[in-house]
């Protein structure tokens, strides 16, 4: 009997081992890749955007791309502008021709690239997940759990490029049965920009007749 408790022991501490040893190794890896994608100086994505609930059945897809230079960014998503030029962000909605200012940067988790970016920096629990080969680049996943019980999501699936060190995909599964996914398809960083594409410029909009509400 009390071999058995030895054993079950020595085997509970082994897989405490395990897993400690892999949360350690995605850290690891976050870490890396934070370290990476922060010391560019800007960065250019192009992305594709896919929501799914199947319970409801709604599916919706888009396709976009950013600028990004430090806390700046310009988005273009969905036919839609968002600025942001270190003061203030500006949400230009073309189809209705109406812009609207918020001070500050803005608070839209998935759509603000550097929170987009580095989400997982804090809030988390790691688990290493799946490796696998997409168009001949090696992707380890690292699966992301919500400390806070009372997040939305569920959890959140992180790709990353094995090489590069470069975010490859973020797939997010709420607790309602939604599923997110952003995937980069292009990825450029330290190109010459212009310092005019984080600048807005209200006079080429209330040319068009634009509502800028403040």
């Amino acid at each position: 009997m009390k071999n058995i408790a030895i054993y079950t022991f020595s085997f509970c501490l082994l897989l405490m081992t395990i897993n400690l040893n892999a949360q350690s190794k995605s850290e690891q890896l976050l870490n890396e890749v934070s370290a990476k994608m922060s010391s560019f100086e800007n960065m250019y994505i192009k992305f594709n955007y896919v929501l799914e609930n199947k319970e409801v059945d709604m599916i919706q897809e888009a396709s976009g791309s950013v600028y990004t230079q430090g806390e700046k960014y310009h988005l273009e998503f969905m036919d839609n502008i968002f600025l942001y030029d270190g003061n203030n962000t500006y949400v230009i909605l073309t189809e209705d021709e109406e812009i609207n200012v918020i001070d500050g940067s803005s608070e839209e988790d998935m759509l603000n690239p550097s929170k987009l970016l580095f989400f997982y920096k804090e809030g988390f629990t790691y688990q290493w997940d799946a490796l696998k080969t997409i168009e001949g680049n090696k992707i380890q996943y690292i699966k992301l759990t919500p400390i806070d019980s009372q997040s939305e999501a569920s959890y959140f699936l992180l790709g990353v490029n094995n090489v590069t060190k470069i975010i490859h995909s973020i797939k997010e599964v709420g607790n309602n049965g939604t599923v997110t996914l952003f995937s980069i398809e292009e990825f450029e960083a330290n190109q010459d920009i212009s310092k005019n594409l984080f600048i807005f410029d209200e006079s080429k909009y209330t040319e068009q007749n634009f509502t800028i509400n403040k």
